[in-house]
């Protein structure tokens, strides 16, 4: 189940990862909806998503979106970072939930 977060990060934040993704190359566009897997989750989370051009490299546009989530993440929070196709199935439904950061 996807949707907006019950308690969204503060939005300093929300400009901070918005504004290192943008310096990353292939990133098509991001969004940080609330994700809840039934019987997989505990609870629901917050989770980045990552959509990556379709002539990108994943492994070199994640490994630059990891970094640069170190750089700007307080010690005392963690996404779970999905990257997604363009073509995806479920980017229509990420898309729906209006959590778009870039």
């Amino acid at each position: 189940m996807l949707g907006t977060p019950s308690r969204p990060l503060e939005e300093a934040l929300l400009q901070s990862i918005g504004t290192m993704l943008l310096s990353v190359g292939g990133v098509r566009e991001a969004h940080l909806p609330q994700c809840f897997a039934v019987d997989i989750m505990e609870r629901p989370a917050q989770v980045l998503v990552v959509v990556i051009e379709s002539d990108a490299s994943p492994e070199n546009v994640m490994d630059e979106v990891l970094l640069g989530l170190t750089a700007v993440l307080p010690d005392d929070i963690h996404l779970d970072v999905w990257s997604m196709d363009p073509q995806h199935s479920l980017l229509a439904s990420v898309q729906a939930t209006k959590c778009r950061l870039m």
